[in-house]
């Protein structure tokens, strides 16, 4: 058995959203880098130590940086399943959840803020996220035939 996808006309928004979240990933690269340079951790190192952290504040700064770097490539698939039914507004929770996490970068790497606080300074990218995790889910049902499925049953 087979399923065929339509690909909406306004899927080209979900796609120019998807394309900007690469900026974005290049914008967290650029500022890990920097991070990284600046707290003289080695590749391949993924982080420094705990206590590294405790002695240096460019490590721990690192840290944040490359903790906001990984965390960022979550939920790009939602994005794009979720355009499949619902485009538009996949690329609109899209560009909340990029700006979110533009938000949370900056906030996370503030040296002012203690235990990364400032990474809060992105939480209303999490509307985003979570509008492009239900769509996705609605997508991906709609798409198997379990939603169908589903109300012939309560009938």
């Amino acid at each position: 058995m087979s399923t065929q996808i339509t690909i909406p006309s306004d899927y080209s928004y979900v796609l120019l959203t998807a394309s900007l979240s690469t900026l974005v990933g290049y914008y967290h690269m650029y500022h890990t880098g920097k991070y990284r340079r600046a707290a003289n951790v080695p590749y391949p190192n993924a982080y420094a130590t705990a206590a590294e952290m405790k002695e240096s504040k460019d490590k721990y700064l690192f840290n944040c940086a490359q903790r906001s770097h990984v965390t960022f490539l979550e939920v790009l698939t939602t994005l794009l399943v979720s355009g499949l039914t619902f485009p538009l507004f996949s690329a609109a929770a899209g560009v909340v959840w990029i700006a979110g996490r533009v938000a949370y970068l900056r906030g996370y790497t503030d040296p002012n803020k203690e235990q990364g606080d400032g990474r809060r300074r992105g939480n209303f990218g999490y509307f985003g996220s979570l509008a492009l995790l239900g769509g996705s889910f609605v997508s991906a049902i709609s798409l198997t035939g379990l939603g169908d499925k589903a109300m012939e049953l309560l009938k």
